[in-house]
């Protein structure tokens, strides 16, 4: 089943349930994208001085010492 098809039934079912109903369903969607996003989050905190790669990361941005990926990476 695609992907549209999936949607497309899930909406079906959604609309057919009761506000009890969609409060569960919010929760358990709202519990399965915490998961996948904690567990992207753990990985890469996992990856050697990436804390600390992202920090310089984000101060380097916030004072504009920053160049376009073109310039940095001509071959691609």
């Amino acid at each position: 089943m695609s992907t549209v098809e999936l949607r497309r039934e899930a909406k079906s079912m959604i609309d057919g349930m009761s506000a009890k109903d969609l409060q569960l369903v919010r929760q358990f969607l709202s519990f399965v994208a915490s998961r996948d996003s904690n567990s992207a989050t753990r990985e890469l905190l996992a990856i050697p001085g990436f804390e600390k790669s992202f920090v310089r990361g984000v101060k380097d941005i916030k004072s504009n010492r920053v160049k376009p990926w073109r310039q940095v990476r001509k071959d691609v």
